[in-house]
């Protein structure tokens, strides 16, 4: 795990902080309490891991914290703010704004090339046309894959379309990246190749990564192994 996070919990700033946080789908005897009473602190700039098996609640949480849902009890702030009491159309823009997403089937959109997938958020975001064109084409750059800026994500691998994801979560320069399963659809090679980008993303940018994992292997790129069973965190190693 790495260690290179090494300031005391009173210096570092919190980003995003759970009170209480709960999530109960069903009632009666079809009740399941997918997520129990969570409590936790990610600091700005580290690299998280919310480490369990299949069914312990970790991709409802990142859900929850990222706004993708509603939570049945308990408060979540991100950055200052209380997204909680955000509408729908409020937690939308904050994500636009704020977020960035990576996910283990990529979810590139199939009729943009590679360059139109990146510069997407920022046209949502109203950034004019030339500007992001540029950005987008600086990240693949940076992602090393400027040279398949025009293909589409069919003519492209999967460590190629994971690193175009990559280079989307972070084109509007979000505080937070939320990553499920980043490396889940990739072969050991590409996997490694993920692993390390996403050490050197947080060391280049200071852009504070949440990776929610079933693998051992890759909650060991983090700063904080948050460890769940049953929908709540049993161990925090870090």
């Amino acid at each position: 795990m790495q260690k290179n996070f090494n300031a005391t919990n009173e210096l570092k700033e919190i980003i995003v902080k759970a009170e209480n946080l709960s999530k109960i789908y069903g009632s009666g005897s079809s009740k399941v309490v997918a997520l129990d009473s969570v409590n936790l602190e990610i600091y700005k700039g580290e690299i998280v891991a919310i480490l369990g098996p299949s069914g312990s609640g970790k991709t409802t949480l990142l859900n929850l914290l990222a706004g993708l849902d509603i939570p049945t009890s308990g408060t979540i702030i991100i950055d200052g703010q209380e997204i909680t009491k955000m509408s729908e159309e409020e937690k939308a823009k904050f994500r636009a704004k704020s977020m960035g997403f990576i996910f283990q089937f990529f979810n590139l959109i199939p009729v943009l090339t590679a360059v139109e997938n990146v510069e997407l958020p920022l046209l949502l975001n109203k950034v004019p046309v030339t500007e992001a064109r540029k950005r987008a084409l600086e990240l693949l750059e940076f992602m090393g894959i400027s040279h398949r800026k025009d293909a589409y994500p069919s003519q492209l691998s999967g460590g190629e379309q994971q690193r175009v994801s990559i280079a989307r979560a972070l084109s509007t320069t979000p505080k937070i990246i939320w990553a499920d399963e980043p490396t889940g659809a990739l072969d050991v090679k590409n996997g490694e190749q993920i692993k390390k980008l996403i050490i050197e993303l947080n060391k280049e940018f200071g852009t504070t990564f949440v990776i929610v994992t079933h693998d051992q292997n890759v909650a060991q790129i983090a700063n904080r192994i948050m460890r769940m069973e049953n929908g709540r965190i049993i161990e925090v190693i870090g």
